[in-house]
């Protein structure tokens, strides 16, 4: 039975401490962190500078947004920890899906045949991924998502609250969209779209 080291002590991990609870099998469950001090959680540096040759806990990184999970992600695998891949079991995983190492999947969550979700990413809650989507690495889809099938989601995007993604879609790498948007047609690396029909936002 591998202990599990959650990297993020805020709100998002303690989402996702509840899911490594429900689904059981771990042994010690601990929170390490950059910033926060106290309780049960170690300051992030130290404990990785403590880990000694053939202790290699697994991890998961509790952090919402997606350009500092990536980054404590690559420390803490440079380091040795091995990611763990954690799906509440509430969610329904077609048996075709794939799922990367380092994925949070929560509750309710829904991901069906031939879906392909990457390292790192966070499926969040009752978000709807359909049948031959891509999500690439370090992806937030937030909750209520729905993306429609044939779906591509590029490395360090982020789908907001309720936003719904028409088939075929494809959402470039870095790209935001907005909490309810409906996208209808293909976003740019880097873009940031809202509104109904989705459009650029002007800045």
């Amino acid at each position: 039975m591998s202990d599990l080291v959650l990297w993020g002590a805020g709100g998002h991990g303690r989402v996702v401490v509840e899911i490594a609870r429900a689904m059981g099998g771990f042994g010690t469950i601990s929170f390490i962190d950059d910033a926060f001090r106290g309780c049960e959680v170690a300051e992030a540096g130290g404990y990785l500078q403590s880990l000694k040759d053939g202790v290699w806990p697994l991890y998961v990184v509790s952090i919402g947004g997606n350009d500092m999970r990536a980054a404590c992600y690559e420390r803490a695998f440079e380091h040795g920890l091995r990611p763990a891949t954690l799906v509440h079991p509430s969610a329904a995983i077609s048996p075709s899906a794939v799922l990367d190492e380092g994925t949070v999947v929560m509750a309710r969550a829904v991901i069906n045949a031939g879906a392909r979700i990457g390292r790192n990413c966070i499926v969040n809650t009752a978000a709807v991924v359909e049948h031959d989507c891509r999500v690439g690495d370090h992806v937030h889809l937030s909750p209520g998502v729905l993306l429609g099938g044939d779906v591509s989601v590029h490395r360090f995007a982020h789908v907001g609250l309720g936003a719904i993604v028409l088939p075929g879609v494809e959402i470039g790498a870095g790209a935001v969209v907005g909490a309810g948007a409906v996208v209808l047609d293909s976003v740019a690396a880097g873009a940031t779209v809202a509104s109904i029909p989705a459009k650029d936002l002007v800045r």
